[in-house]
């Protein structure tokens, strides 16, 4: 049976994986309308690549800490979606109802690190599902920027290594 959960577990944390859930938002109403602006595929110029790393910043925060698949794939994952991930389905819907799928399942996410260049953006952290500890790591390729295509690896954290340091 250990074969269908890693499975399972891979599609789940198939696009930048990993929220934390159990987190009531209580001030809705303070907040401004979410999200309005969206991703430019064709953004170009001098600062592209600070632009791309404040997307990938700002889809990480949506995605993995205030869990909102929707918002963050809205902004930043508009249309095409190259998927990479041998478990999933090529496109956006199918990433965005198996990730609000996860949210719902208690995904709890740390430890991020992200980096950008030439066109990439890859984020790297620690999520927790179902008493499983991964590392994992979501690949990104942006057109200006919105995110286009994904590929991801997934690490299980056993406790038991050898290198206390191998994951972070």
């Amino acid at each position: 049976m250990r074969f269908p959960l890693t499975s399972f577990i891979t599609v789940l944390l198939l696009s930048v994986s990993a929220m934390a859930l159990n987190v009531a938002r209580t001030d809705t109403a303070d907040k401004k309308p979410p999200h309005p602006k969206v991703c430019d595929p064709n953004a170009k110029g001098k600062d592209l690549e600070k632009r791309q790393y404040d997307a990938v910043a700002d889809f990480a925060d949506l995605f993995l800490f205030k869990q909102d698949v929707r918002a963050a794939f809205d902004k930043y994952v508009p249309g095409e979606y190259i998927q990479h991930n041998p478990f999933a389905e090529q496109g956006r819907d199918f990433a965005i109802e198996v990730l609000t799928g996860g949210v719902a399942s208690g995904i709890v996410s740390t430890n991020l690190t992200f980096f950008v260049g030439n066109g990439y953006g890859l984020m790297h952290y620690k999520s927790v599902f179902m008493n499983t500890t991964y590392a994992i790591v979501d690949y990104f390729r942006f057109k200006g920027t919105c995110i286009v295509e994904h590929w991801d690896v997934l690490q299980e954290i056993t406790g038991d290594e050898p290198n206390p340091i191998a994951f972070f």
